[in-house]
Formats: C-alpha cells, structure tokens, sequence
C-alpha cells in the first residue's frame, strides 16, 4: 500500500515536471509564438471586420428607413398635387360652365348653394349668383339667411345677419359666409334671400335642407 502511494505520488510529480517543461519549451519555441501572434492578429481582424459590418448594418437600416420616409411623403405629396390639380380642373371647368351659361341666364339667377358642417356648430353657406349678359350694370344687392334650427326637439328660425348684408353682381360672383351655433344645436335647413338695394320685395330664394 506504501509502495503504491509513493509510486503515485512520483508519478504525479513527474507529470507536473513534464507539463511545466513542454510549457516552457512552447514559450521558447518560435513556431509556437508565431502561431500564437497570428491567432491573435487574426482575432483582432475578425473583431474589426465585425465591428465595421455592424456598423454597415447600422447606416444601411437607417438609410433604408430615410429613403422609405422619404418615398411615403412624395408618395403623399404626389397624391395631393393630383388632387389638388383635379380640383383646379373641376373648378375651372366648372367657371367656364358659368361664362357659357351667363349667356342665356336671367337679369340674376343662384346658380350654387350649399351649406357644408366644418365641426359642431360651426358652418360654411356659400352661393354663386349670375348674372345674364343683357343685363349692363352691375346687380347691387342685399342678402340674408334664415336659420332653421332645433334644440332638444324644438325647432326656431333665426334672421342672419342683422342687417341684410349688401353685395355686387357683375356676371357672377361667389359669396361665402360661415356661422357658429351652439353645439347643442342642430342646423336644419337654410334659406338665402336676395333683395335689391334698399328693397324689401325678396327677388330671388333658395333652400338648402341640412342632412344629418
């Protein structure tokens, strides 16, 4: 039992002699550094490669993100330059429509009217007049709305604006006006009277009922 102890203890010794000696003998050995050299150069380098392709990754996402920004925004200001262009052509065919039209048209006519909700309460009335071309002067007139309005069921007309509101005619003219109601009142129908000036024979009338 002795005998084996003490022949596995200098086996152990032996084997920690023999570690400690090829260690030394790698330091000292030129190949070996080299190898170790190169491993550590080629670590580093793969370390920079990768630190330059994320930061590649980086700028391209943010590239790709800006250039798609970008596409949506001329996309958006494409789709509002064709809209806006079909409107300037629907509406300057639609005043040619009315030089044509002044032609024939009466001494004056409403060609237009209209009542738009912008948000609770608060409205715009427009109208187009014409005038027909045997008239010579200019229609000087005089003009109100009368407001239908409902709250909590209960319906009541209110004269605007107080006084009448005078205006020019000459071949055709666009008159915009907007008003503002409580928002617990609904809007129900609009009429638009025309007068002449200082008179209080109404010469021309139009309704406009109020969905909604």
């Amino acid at each position: 039992m002795g005998v084996t102890l003490l022949s596995a203890a200098v086996l152990a010794g032996i084997g920690v002699l023999l570690f400690h000696y090829g260690e030394y003998e790698g330091r000292r050995d030129p190949n070996a550094i080299l190898a170790v050299q190169g491993a550590s150069r080629e670590a580093s380098r793969l370390m920079q490669e990768l630190a330059d392709t994320r930061q590649k990754l980086v700028a391209a996402d943010q590239q790709l993100r800006l250039e798609l920004a970008t596409r949506e925004t001329l996309s958006r200001q494409l789709q509002q330059l064709q809209a806006d262009n079909g409107g300037l052509r629907e509406r300057v065919g639609f005043y040619e429509s009315l030089l044509t039209k002044t032609d024939r048209a009466p001494a004056l006519a409403i060609e237009v009217f209209r009542v738009e909700s912008l948000s609770p309460g608060h409205y715009r009335l427009s109208a187009i007049l014409l005038q027909g071309q045997s008239s010579q002067e200019a229609f000087k007139g005089e003009l109100e709305f009368r407001l239908t309005t409902e709250r909590n069921g209960k319906r009541e007309t209110v004269v605007w604006p107080q006084p009448r509101e005078p205006f020019t005619v000459s071949r055709f003219t666009r008159l915009e006006r907007e008003t503002n109601l409580p928002v617990d009142v609904a809007l129900k129908q609009v009429e638009l009277r025309i007068y002449a000036a200082g008179e209080n024979r109404t010469r021309l009338t139009r309704v406009y009922d109020v969905k909604g």
